[in-house]
């Protein structure tokens, strides 16, 4: 990943991924207790500050991506639970959607709009013969839909 640009950043439900310049793009789910923290932004941590939260990098960290500029910033994958995932995804940018796992998630309330309709809800919830929670919490189903939201 050494050299390379940023040229994007997409979702899908619970994953993100970095549109690189070039091959291969990571591609990342947080879990449940996953985290970015910037060097230079103490602001964005939820939690008030413990003094081993004010090192760099942060404990826990999986990986660092340092961005070039003045002032030198990086961003720390922080997960102390090890419940998030990181992967190299070598394909074009414009497949990375019909690549696994993306492939496997149904569609996203926020970018498949004209997909996710009242029409299509209606006609998943009678096909299913399951609790309507637990048909909105299967990514199968409906990608990005967590439990407090279900």
């Amino acid at each position: 990943m050494a050299g390379k640009k940023i040229v994007d950043a997409r979702q899908q439900g619970k994953y993100f991924w970095l549109v690189m310049d070039s091959q291969p793009h990571p591609l990342m789910h947080l879990g449940m207790t996953g985290w970015l923290r910037f060097s230079n932004d103490e602001s964005a941590f939820y939690r008030p500050k413990k003094v081993e939260e004010t090192e760099w990098p942060p404990r826990f960290w999986k990986f660092v991506l340092e961005l070039k500029g003045d002032p030198k910033i990086e961003v720390a994958f922080v997960d102390a639970r090890r419940l998030a995932r990181i992967r190299l995804v070598d394909v074009l940018a414009e497949e990375m959607r019909n690549t696994t796992p993306l492939k496997e998630n149904g569609p996203d309330p926020v970018i498949d709009k004209d997909i996710l309709t009242l029409e299509w809800l209606g006609k998943k919830l009678r096909s299913k013969k399951v609790p309507v929670k637990a048909m909105l919490l299967d990514q199968a189903n409906i990608s990005g839909i967590g439990n407090w939201v279900a």
